[in-house]
């Protein structure tokens, strides 16, 4: 950091950040204004490590500007793990845990973007304590995917809530080793005891799952590269398809009547995304309302249901995924890992996100 103190008047400090749309191999490392609490409820957290997601690269590169448009320099990131050094005069009241020294992670909210810089502001409905029996750079891998997978698994069991959720479901998890793969594959068995959990892999992969994973976890490994998981899985024999790939339709003939299908890279719809996006162009809405009614048709064509989740951040549920942690019913699996201060090393693991190639599990950029 420039200033020693974070807290004096005007105090600088270091961020991954742009200064206009562009590719990894553009981010840059500049000096800038330390995030202040501004509001009752935030905390200012002392980054130790974070981690890159595709939604991190992709609104870098302005898949989104049609839709909102960013400030510049645009600080990257939203994955946190920390230690908080100051909080907002709500928090000793309704978050009397997060005192300043106390480990944290979190999910940062929208207006608080900019997880790969030295300090963050988070709030506490966003931050809870880090799972206590792993690293920070373990911790960083977790919030964003693991808070998307668990909010769509809620959503899947819901559907299931007449046939006791996903227990002794069958799901299909689609890239079981990517950075969201890993922990669904996990949540599946270990928390919502799903009966059968099947994955497709390139044959690379495979021979690491028992060892990042445990043998306890999948039921079926489908080797994409060799085999056609449309003719190597039962036809109609999944309840639930995690779309982690935006394919899922084309798993179709695979779901059981009454099954679902949650996508978390699809289109998504417009009054989901209304909710996030208040300021979304009308006819921008209409095509995202288009496109999702086109996806639900062919679903509904096999008496299946389809729809996309948006991730909401949540402390309470960062917090039971926490305690999964500690019990050790959900190992987090980091591939690649740099130091902040290796820019090129920085740039090379979030082309490799941008990509969506090669990579094992999430990629971390450790701050110390």
């Amino acid at each position: 950091m420039t200033d020693k103190n974070p807290r004096d008047q005007n105090p600088t400090m270091k961020s991954l950040a742009i200064k206009e749309y562009c590719t990894p191999d553009q981010y840059a490392i500049l000096t800038l204004p330390v995030p202040k609490i501004e509001q009752a409820d935030q905390l200012l957290i002392k980054v130790h490590a974070a981690s890159i997601n595709p939604i991190d690269v992709k609104v870098a590169v302005g898949v989104a500007k049609r839709v909102r448009s960013e400030q510049f320099p645009f600080k990257i990131g939203y994955d946190v793990s920390g230690t908080v050094i100051a909080v907002g005069t709500e928090v000793a009241i309704s978050s009397p845990d997060l005192t300043p020294g106390t480990e944290v992670y979190t999910r940062l909210p929208e207006e608080c973007r900019g997880a790969v810089s030295e300090y963050v502001v988070s709030t506490i409905s966003a931050t809870a304590k880090k799972p206590q029996t792993i690293s920070h750079a373990e911790a960083a891998s977790i919030p964003l995917a693991s808070l998307t997978t668990f909010q769509t698994f809620e959503t899947a069991a819901e559907h299931f809530r007449d046939s006791n959720g996903l227990a002794g479901k069958t799901v299909l998890i689609p890239g079981g080793l990517s950075g969201t793969g890993t922990v669904a594959v996990q949540l599946a068995k270990r928390v919502f005891k799903a009966g059968r959990v099947v994955t497709t892999l390139s044959t690379s992969k495979i021979g690491r799952v028992n060892g990042l994973l445990g043998e306890d976890v999948l039921d079926q490994v489908i080797d994409y590269t060799k085999q056609d998981p449309l003719k190597t899985i039962t036809p109609g024999s999944v309840d639930f398809l995690y779309d982690t790939m935006g394919q899922g339709v084309s798993y179709l003939p695979l779901m059981k009547k009454g099954g679902i299908i949650v996508s978390i890279s699809g289109p998504p719809f417009g009054p989901e995304l209304k909710k996030i996006m208040p300021m979304m162009p009308t006819g921008i809405r209409w095509m995202l309302n288009a496109a999702g009614g086109v996806l639900r048709f062919k679903a509904y064509m096999y008496s299946v249901t389809y729809t996309c989740q948006l991730m909401k951040p949540s402390a309470k549920d960062l917090n039971k995924l926490a305690g999964w942690i500690d019990e050790g019913k959900i190992k987090p699996v980091v591939g690649l890992k740099a130091a902040f201060g290796d820019l090129e090393k920085v740039r090379e693991g979030c082309q490799q996100v941008y990509s969506a190639k090669g990579g094992i599990g999430k990629f971390v950029i450790e701050m110390d």
